[in-house]
C-alpha cells in the first residue's frame, strides 16, 4: 500500500470520527445518549464480573472440599480391613442368590419353593407368577425374581408364611403386600429375589424348610 492511498484511508477514518466529535460538543442529547449507552454497557460488563466471580469461588469451594475428603481418605489406615468386610459380605449374600442352570429350571424351583411354604401354613391353593428379568446393573449371570402370589388367606396363614420367607436361605424381601378383608379375604403379595443362572443347584438349599 502506497503512502498516498494509506493516507486516504486515514483521512476516510478521521472525517467521521470528527464529525462525532463535533456533533457531541454542539448537541447535549448525544452527550447524554452517548453517556447512557457507555452506563448500560459498563453496567453489564460488572454484572457478567460478578457472576464469573461467583461462579469461579464455587468452583473453588467445591475443589477445596474434594482435595480435603482426598487428604482425609488418604490419612485413613482401615482400608485393608474394609475391603476383608466387604469381601464377606458379598460372598455372605452371593451364598444365598437362587441357583440354576437355566431360567426354566430357576421359575420351578422358586415355585416349587412358594407352593412348599403354602402348603406348610395352610394355603395349599395359590396363585404363582413368576416373572425373570435382566437389570442392566447386574451381572450377565444374575436375574432379578418378581414372584406375584395371590390367595385367599386366613391372617394366621399369612403371619405364617411371612415369618417362613424371612427365616428362608435365600435372598428373598417382600417388595409389596396387600391383605384385604372386605368383600372376601384377599392376599396379594410380591416377593423380589436374584438368581445366578449357568450355575450348579445347591440341592441342600433349594428343599424348602
Amino acid at each position: 500500500m502506497s503512502a498516498l492511498q494509506l493516507f486516504a484511508k486515514r483521512s476516510a477514518l478521521v472525517g467521521p470520527i470528527l464529525g462525532i466529535w463535533a456533533e457531541l460538543r454542539t448537541n447535549r442529547r448525544a452527550v447524554l445518549g452517548l453517556l447512557a449507552i457507555v452506563t448500560i454497557v459498563v453496567g453489564y460488563g460488572l454484572v457478567w464480573l460478578n457472576d464469573a466471580a461467583a461462579r469461579l469461588r464455587l468452583e473453588e469451594g467445591r475443589e477445596r472440599l474434594r482435595l480435603q475428603r482426598v487428604v482425609e481418605i488418604a490419612r485413613e489406615t482401615e482400608w485393608p480391613e474394609r475391603v476383608d468386610a466387604s469381601q464377606q459380605a458379598r460372598e455372605a449374600l452371593e451364598a444365598r442368590l437362587w441357583t440354576a442352570p437355566s431360567e426354566g429350571v430357576a421359575r420351578a424351583d422358586i415355585q416349587d419353593w412358594i407352593s412348599g411354604i403354602g402348603r406348610e401354613v395352610g394355603l395349599p391353593n395359590l396363585d404363582i407368577r413368576i416373572e425373570l428379568t435382566k437389570p442392566p446393573a447386574l451381572p450377565a449371570d444374575l436375574r432379578q425374581i418378581t414372584a406375584t402370589i395371590a390367595a385367599q388367606p386366613l391372617e394366621a396363614a399369612v403371619v405364617a408364611m411371612l415369618d417362613r420367607i424371612e427365616r428362608s436361605p435365600h435372598l428373598v424381601v417382600v417388595d409389596r403386600l396387600n391383605l384385604k378383608q372386605q368383600p372376601g379375604p384377599y392376599l396379594e403379595m410380591a416377593l423380589i429375589g436374584y438368581a445366578r443362572i449357568g450355575a450348579a443347584r445347591d440341592n441342600a438349599a433349594d428343599v424348602p424348610k
